[in-house]
């Protein structure tokens, strides 16, 4: 193992998640769809997100879920319905389930944000108290996928959170779970920032096309954030279950440039993975939440010449901070996306 893994593991090792908060996150979470599968006209329930897809960090927020309507018994619901929207059989849903929570959780509260009913329970675990996000999805008439609410407008969108599931878990399977191991530093990465710049689920997406195989985990790493540069400068991610619409991306420049420059410290690693020094820099400048810098202007120097001899330019911005750049031409880390202040 050399040393820019060495420091990787040891960043997975500050991000893994206590065995006993994910699983009162996952009992949270198995409780609340037993009550929203007594629903009447209830089909089916589902597991999504994070947990479902084996990438979550600590701390762990929530577990998501979904309950799957029979349009038998609804069949004024969606779109291809009468065009009926959510906000009624949402409300339902929340006042069924919520006295049935509390017959094991007493502290459990309910609201609704603009797709699920967030149940929190009031009741920490290890200073972490993960909510549940319970979706009450409609299945499409013609079409493969969900209805899922948008209670903002009333409306239904489109989406596939079950196939999304299914296809990260197989993609993990292939690599041999070299996925979802990159994708949990590439997580924790993105929120080391005040705002990310992506959203876990986009992250996903790219990883899945990224990570094909067995591959190292600095290697991994420096690919899926490369990968990631590339596609995004082209355009918005699409979803990998070709129901919904591009994923949304509030500034595609933000991300590119974040992604651009994480890249960089990450391909520097691997060029300096028997460079302590040099690995230790690159990877302190990339994960400046976890990994404690220990620069000299030596380490410095090793990392510019990696940079350097894998073609990319590279500069000492603020407080000595190495900035690579994936085309040649030197590149100053700003606060906008760079800075460790942007936090």
């Amino acid at each position: 193992m050399g040393y820019a893994t060495e420091i990787l593991e040891g960043v997975r090792s500050q991000i893994a998640p206590d065995d006993r908060v994910l699983n009162a996150a996952r009992e949270r979470l198995e409780n609340v769809l037993t009550a929203a599968a007594r629903f009447p006209g209830a089909l089916r329930t589902y597991r999504a997100g994070s947990l479902a897809h084996r990438t979550a960090n600590n701390p762990v927020h929530d577990a998501d879920g979904g309950v799957v309507l029979d349009r038998r018994a609804f069949s004024n619901l969606g779109p291809d319905g009468e065009g009926v929207g959510p906000a009624d059989i949402v409300a339902q849903v929340e006042s069924a389930i919520l006295p049935e929570l509390r017959k094991q959780y007493p502290k459990v509260t309910t609201k609704r944000t603009k797709r699920a009913i967030v149940v929190a329970f009031g009741e920490p675990v290890l200073d972490q108290d993960p909510s549940v996000d319970l979706i009450v999805a409609l299945t499409r008439k013609d079409e493969p996928g969900l209805w899922i609410p948008n209670l903002e407008t009333d409306g239904w969108d489109a989406s596939h959170p079950e196939a999304h599931t299914d296809l990260i878990l197989e993609a993990n399977k292939k690599s041999e779970h070299t996925l979802t191991r990159v994708l949990r530093l590439a997580k924790a990465w993105n929120g080391q920032f005040r705002k990310p710049a992506l959203s876990s689920f986009n992250l996903e997406a790219l990883a899945m096309e990224a990570i094909q195989d067995k591959i190292g985990l600095m290697k991994g790493l420096a690919k899926l954030l490369r990968y990631g540069a590339n596609e995004l400068a082209k355009g918005k991610t699409e979803d990998p279950a070709g129901v919904s619409p591009a994923l949304r991306l509030d500034d595609r420049d933000l991300a590119v440039a974040r992604l651009s420059e994480a890249a960089g410290y990450a391909e520097a690693a691997l060029a300096a993975e028997e460079d302590e020094s040099a690995a230790h820099d690159a990877l302190a400048s990339l994960f400046f939440d976890f990994v404690k810098p220990t620069s000299t202007s030596a380490s410095k120097a090793a990392i510019a010449a990696a940079l350097v001899g894998g073609n990319a330019g590279v500069s000492i911005g603020e407080r000595g901070r190495i900035a690579p750049g994936g085309d040649g031409r030197p590149v100053k880390p700003t606060r906008s996306y760079g800075d460790a202040t942007a936090k």
